[in-house]
């Protein structure tokens, strides 16, 4: 390789290096004050999504791609388009699935596994985490992002998750990455874009139509 495009590739790659490096935020409490009240301002969300699992076993990352919509307090909704016509809602204590147009209902009161589930969803998404004794937090940051590790308090949810990785846009304060960290090497990284906050929406959203 010529010498010139030798420096210019290992420029490139050190930018690109300083890019995702984080570093450490000795005196977090004017970052979590800013997530804080951009969180109390955020009674909606619709949102495109790319979700990446990677598993240690397959070298091949499973993508999948589709719509997002969350609404004040606990509705959620996953639709994903690729590779499979699958849906997951949440709301009205309900822990619905439709795939393909077989539908399976769950009590998230009576199934704890669930109920966690939504809860941890729910806390990344909204960025609502502060003073959440469910976690302890450690704040970093980039150029571009500040990220907050969460890591459960709860052994029942740590032996599920290590982590949960929520990327703040330091422009917007607006989620843009989600990273759930297995026990191991497994996690899921979703991916949130053309994102839009307090659109109106619907309660019907959140029934299977």
């Amino acid at each position: 390789m010529p010498k010139i495009s030798l420096l210019l590739f290992l420029m490139i790659s050190l930018s690109v290096f300083s890019q995702e490096e984080f570093i450490l935020i000795e005196n977090p409490n004017e970052v979590s004050k800013k997530i804080e009240q951009h969180s109390a301002n955020i009674f909606s969300i619709k949102s495109d999504f790319t979700q990446q699992k990677h598993l240690g076993i397959l070298e091949e990352i499973l993508e999948s791609k589709g719509n997002f919509i969350f609404k004040k307090t606990d509705n959620v909704k996953w639709q994903y388009a690729t590779p499979f016509d699958y849906t997951i809602i949440v709301a009205n204590g309900k822990f619905i699935i439709d795939n393909e147009g077989s539908t399976s209902e769950f009590d998230l009161n009576s199934n704890e596994i669930f109920r966690q589930i939504n809860k941890m969803i729910v806390t990344a998404i909204s960025g609502n985490f502060i003073g959440n004794n469910d976690f302890s937090v450690v704040f970093k940051e980039n150029e571009n992002y500040y990220l907050a590790q969460l890591s459960p308090v709860e052994e029942t949810v740590a032996e599920m998750l290590e982590s949960i990785n929520i990327y703040f846009s330091k422009e917007s304060l607006s989620v843009e990455k989600v990273k759930f960290v297995e026990p191991g090497s497994d996690y899921t990284l979703i991916v949130f874009e053309n994102q839009k906050e307090n659109v109106k929406i619907d309660d019907s959203e959140f029934r299977v139509q």
